[in-house]
């Protein structure tokens, strides 16, 4: 986290949002975003191709949270790199301050503000995240963040990961547009923890607790806004509950109630909270800190020492819910259909080319990474593809069906070392396989076949592994000698 700097007083506020305040009304109006070029295949249109653009986020940001979770649901982080801002905002805006020399790798910049100059060199507004950047150029690509979640479910749509959710369902879209609208709208702290009057205050605190009973009422029937499935607009809500119950209570004065006591809201967050995907990207201490500490922020609420609370108790977030009763079905999502042939399992050169870009190319790129982000990305691209093998491995005996192919012994070389090297050097921690329970059944079958099973001599390729490693990886050349094999 960037270093705390020393107190500015209201005025740093007051700059910052200087070309947002009505002069007539005295309030903060919303930025009108800079960058709107949609994606596509138009002529007007950024292309749409992976690997090409980097996603910007701040993880204290509402709108950069539910791009980011967006994102991670669909599996585009496979093809759309990260880049992450502190946390702490400065007269010039947001910096890559937990990069090494605070400037993004791939970018090369120290300010976001700078790839704004970049493509538009007289521009004095405030850069905003999210921000997608093309890495081909390093200009912005677009910064509309209520419609880069939009575009990542519909434009992006080649590129999802396989079972991949239906976030927008054509037959929901015009619903799910316009309550989208009104969660931005209506949810929205800010009219309290930005107003410049004690009218705008009470205004905006008598709207938002009126829209979080509604919502509640709404939530005792339905376990997601629309119904049994999560779509964008429970990301949208999800991301300004979290920050209710870790900033805006205390901070932005919206003290009526906390989240814990709306009962129906509350399971709901907790709910959305734990599915893979918002967990991941939901960093609640730095949510926290940005939100007491960031210069202009510190200004607005007078924390002239720059102190941060020590609560609230982030432990009940893994609370039981209990909501699964409101849901016909046991799964939260809708699936898209699969039409693509990768996705297909039934050819043994495209199951070959499947593994190598879904499994063992974010284990490389994991042992490749140079910075927190990277590596991040594909740590959880590397366990979102053995947990899509080990429920497709639940229900047939081996990948092409219920003979072993060659493919599943390439398979079982890249697991035993994943468990037994990888794990370790290029800490993909999160599980061994034997946690697994069909992966783990899996290895133990192949095992058994004698032709697969001498395949490879995992002891002696830790060992080689380890030996290999430089002096700067490895300074005492030492060898590990766990784990004990299974």
């Amino acid at each position: 986290m960037s270093e705390i700097k020393k107190f500015e007083g209201i005025e740093l506020f007051e700059q910052t949002f200087r070309q947002q305040i009505n002069k007539d009304s005295g309030k903060i109006e919303n930025l009108d975003y800079l960058f709107k070029k949609k994606f596509g295949d138009g002529p007007d249109e950024w292309p749409i191709e992976p690997n090409r653009y980097r996603l910007i986020w701040m993880p204290g940001c509402p709108h950069s949270n539910k791009a980011v979770i967006t994102w991670k649901l669909l599996g585009l982080n496979r093809v759309i790199s990260l880049a992450t801002a502190g946390i702490l905002r400065t007269p010039k805006g947001w910096v890559f301050s937990e990069d090494e020399n605070e400037e993004d790798p791939v970018l090369k910049v120290h300010y976001l503000h700078d790839i704004y100059t970049r493509t538009h060199p007289d521009y004095t507004g405030r850069s905003t995240v999210p921000t997608i950047a093309d890495t081909q150029t390093g200009t912005a690509a677009n910064n509309e963040p209520v419609n880069i979640p939009t575009y990542f479910a519909t434009s992006w749509k080649p590129y999802h990961k396989e079972n991949a959710p239906d976030l927008y369902p054509e037959d929901l879209r015009g619903k799910i547009d316009k309550a989208n609208e009104w969660v931005t709208k209506e949810v929205n702290a800010y009219k309290c923890g930005f107003a410049r009057s004690q009218g705008q205050y009470e205004n905006g605190y008598d709207s938002y607790f009126d829209t979080l009973e509604k919502l509640d009422k709404h939530l005792a029937e339905n376990r997601f806004l629309f119904g049994d499935y999560i779509t964008l607009t429970d990301i949208h809500l999800y991301v300004a509950l979290v920050r209710f119950y870790m900033v805006y209570y205390l901070v932005f004065r919206v003290n009526k109630k906390r989240l814990e006591d709306f009962e129906n809201l509350w399971g709901y967050a907790r709910d959305l909270y734990q599915t893979d995907g918002f967990r991941d990207y939901t960093k609640f201490d730095l949510i926290k800190k940005h939100y007491q500490l960031s210069p202009h922020l510190r200004a607005l609420f007078g924390n002239e020492h720059g102190i941060y609370a020590l609560g609230p108790d982030v432990s009940k977030w893994e609370l039981p819910h209990g909501r699964e009763k409101l849901s016909k079905d046991i799964s939260k999502f809708r699936y898209e259909k699969e039409e693509r042939l990768q996705f297909q399992h039934t050819d043994e050169k495209l199951e070959e080319a499947y593994i190598e870009e879904y499994l063992l190319n974010p284990i490389e790129q994991a042992g490749k990474a140079t910075d927190q982000g990277e590596y991040e990305r594909n740590y959880h691209l590397v366990f979102d593809e053995l947990k899509e093998l080990d429920e497709r491995l639940g229900r047939q005996k081996y990948l092409l069906g219920e003979k072993p192919v060659e493919v599943d012994k390439k398979l079982y070389q890249i697991l035993l070392r994943l468990d037994n090297i990888y794990y370790f050097v290029f800490k993909l921690d999160k599980a061994h396989i034997r946690d697994y329970v069909n992966l783990k059944r899996y290895v133990n079958d192949l095992t058994n076949i004698p032709v697969i099973a001498e395949s490879i001599d995992v002891v002696k390729e830790r060992e080689k592994f380890y030996r290999n490693q430089s002096k700067v990886r490895n300074p005492y050349h030492l060898i590990a000698k766990g784990p004990e094999l299974q």
